[in-house]
Formats: structure tokens, sequence, C-alpha cells
């Protein structure tokens, strides 16, 4: 009979072997069906995106509006004086004559971190559809100048006058260097 016992003794062994061998097959296997279902997830975010053309677009569409920031931040640390020239030859060159205009004045309610607005008011005649391409142009620079006020009143056959109010956000945060630097070099 001990012969009987040790058969069924290493078959019952075998059996857990076996079981035991079963069962870490099927958590593997439930392991690595997991990682392709993981892939066919990210595929099918790859194509709702657009697949790599896709994500070209957007990458260069980031792009782009990284290059807009970076040009609206040089733009408000540009100087004032060329910022004035610039908007009196886009005037001059629609055709718009400046019969007088204020210089820059602070807006002191409006309150800004790192930056200051400040308003002109620019008194001229002209035709009106070149003074509403001189407001389109002015609105789309990168200094994001807008237009406050504007009042026009018929002068003659397709003129007008106008008086027209500009307010402008600057970067006060390059003058405050400016100025240090212009105080060390004086002093030392």
């Amino acid at each position: 009979m001990s012969a009987a016992w040790r058969y069924t003794a290493m078959i019952l062994t075998g059996a857990v072997l076996l079981l035991g061998g079963g069962i870490y097959t099927l958590r593997s296997g439930l392991a690595v069906s997991r990682g392709p279902r993981a892939a066919q997830e990210a595929r099918k975010i790859l194509h709702d995106l657009g697949g790599g053309p896709g994500l070209a677009a957007r990458k260069a569409r980031l792009a782009r509006i990284l290059a807009r920031l970076r040009e609206e931040q040089a733009a408000r640390g540009s100087d004032a004086a060329a910022f004035s020239r610039r908007i009196e030859e886009t005037f001059a060159g629609l055709g718009l004559e400046l019969t007088s205009s204020s210089e820059w004045q602070p807006v002191p309610k409006l309150k800004l971190d790192g930056a200051a607005a400040f308003e002109r008011t620019l008194v001229g005649t002209g035709p009106f559809d070149r003074l509403l391409d001189a407001v389109a142009t002015l609105e789309s620079w990168p200094d994001q100048p807008r237009v406050r006020a504007l009042s026009v009143t018929r002068k003659g056959p397709g003129q007008v006058a106008f008086t027209l109010e500009i307010t402008a956000v600057r970067s006060i945060l390059k003058e405050k260097a400016k100025e240090k630097e212009g105080q060390k070099h004086a002093g030392g």
C-alpha cells in the first residue's frame, strides 16, 4: 500500500504544481493583455487628435502662439517715441492728416502688475473708410493698442474730422531696469 500512497501523493503534488503554474500563467497573460489595450487606447487618442499630422499641426499652432506672445512682450517693452512714430506713419500712409496730438498720459485707474497703461488723443481729418482701416491696423499690432473713444463729424464729401483716444499697455519692468542701470553708471 505504501506504493499506492506514494503514487497518490506524487499525483496530488503534480496537480498542485500544475494548478500553481496555471494560475501564474493566467496572471502573466492578463498582465500582458493590459499592455496592448493601453497601446490601443493610445493609438485611438492619437487617431482622434489627427495622428502625426494632427500633432504636428497642434505643435505648429502652439509655436505660433508662443511667437506671438514673445512679439507682444517685445512690443510692450519698445520705445514709446518709436511707437508714436509708427502710429503717425500709419495714419499718413492711409491718407489721414493729423492736426493735433497729445502726449502719452498715464491712466492711473488701470492697475497692472509689471505694466502701465497710457493714453493719447489724436485729432485729424480724412476719408472715413481710411480712418476705419487705421483703427483696424492699430488694433492688430502686437502692442495691442485699443481705441477708447472715437468721435467723428462730417467735414465734406467723403471727408470726416475725427478725435481718437488710444490706450496702450507698456511694460515698466524694462524701464525700471534701464533707470537702475543709468543710476549705476552715474554713481560709479
